[in-house]
């Protein structure tokens, strides 16, 4: 199996339609062939120098999952380069 964590700089004043969209996004993905779970996460309590921040957790079977995935007509993250400061991705494979 193939994890990937992407950790999103939110801009502030976009934070709740990102956070919308993403939700769309990780429902409409969790119906591909091969993609386990998909999670979205923000820091908890009290944790304020990370308010923009969100991370998604995605759980797939194998590569060929997530290249099928990619290559989906009409996929693109492009709708996230404006509402953003930075993201990073993060793939593993995954042991246990």
């Amino acid at each position: 199996m193939q994890a990937i964590l992407i950790e999103f700089e939110v801009k502030l004043e976009c934070h709740e339609a990102f956070e919308a969209k993403l939700r769309a996004d990780a429902a409409e993905t969790l119906r591909d062939d091969g993609c386990f779970r998909m999670e979205i996460l923000k820091p908890s309590g009290g944790d304020e120098g990370n308010a923009g921040k969100l991370v998604l957790s995605e759980l797939w079977r194998d590569d060929a999952a997530i290249e099928a995935h990619r290559n989906k007509p009409g996929h693109s993250h492009a709708w996230q380069e404006t509402m953003i400061y930075a993201k990073q991705v993060h793939r593993y494979e995954v042991l246990v």
